[in-house]
């Protein structure tokens, strides 16, 4: 048997059983701490809030769970993609290891020795991320604990909007300055209208959302060549 015979009738349906087995087992994983609070304690918040979680994630994130698979699967493979999309970082740490895996042995994207330099990078990466991750939670913890209270009360509360701003930035130098700052002027005008108080945040970020595509398909169209050609 050849090897591209067992790779197309041996290993693909394997690498597609076990990756969506483990998929759906980290699923199920992640709705139990959810459902144990809700049901479990009576601390249910009501669908209310979360469907305005939802609505605010998908305003955020929604586009990338058509795009990242469609546009990561040529580089990361079959089994490359399984692994990436079950430990996460995708985009700022995954493709960077997969791609200079496989420049370092000249793998061409798509090719089964980029692919094996993608699952092997991955696997490395994932394991030298957890040894690193535990040794600062554990690490930044003691530090918070020796800080005074004043520097280690600012941390708590700037951590997130700093992360929040570092996204925001790198979002914005990766697109067009002419959309980014549709983007971000359509925004701010639904943001700062009465919308949030009438309809809710959530509600708010997904019509900003849908402004920015209008104003931005409608740009696009404005800008195409007219005539003939």
């Amino acid at each position: 048997m050849s090897l591209e015979t067992e790779y197309t009738n041996s290993f693909l349906p394997r690498a597609h059983r076990i990756g969506r087995i483990t998929l759906a087992l980290a699923m199920l994983l992640c709705l139990v701490p959810p459902l144990w609070l809700s049901f479990g304690l009576g601390a249910f918040p009501g669908v209310g809030p979360i469907l305005n979680g939802f609505l605010a994630i998908a305003a955020f994130v929604g586009i990338l769970w058509i795009v990242e698979p469609v546009s990561y699967f040529p580089m990361l493979g079959v089994c490359g993609s399984y692994m990436s999309f079950l430990s996460g970082n995708i985009g700022n740490m995954r493709v960077p290891v997969v791609i200079s895996c496989q420049t370092a042995i000249g793998a061409e994207t798509g090719s089964k020795k980029a692919e094996v330099a993608a699952v092997i990078g991955i696997a490395v990466s994932v394991l030298v991320n957890l040894v690193f991750l535990i040794a600062l939670v554990v690490i930044g913890s003691a530090l918070i604990e020796a800080m005074p209270d004043v520097v280690a009360l600012a941390m708590k509360d700037y951590t997130l909007p700093a992360l929040y701003g570092a996204v925001f930035v790198m979002f914005f130098n990766a697109s067009p300055r002419a959309y980014a700052l549709t983007g971000l002027i359509v925004t701010m005008l639904v943001i700062l209208s009465p919308l949030p108080e009438l309809f809710g945040t959530a509600a708010a970020g997904v019509l900003a959302l849908l402004a920015c595509v209008i104003v931005t398909w409608r740009q696009r169209a404005g800008a195409r060549p007219r005539g003939g050609a």
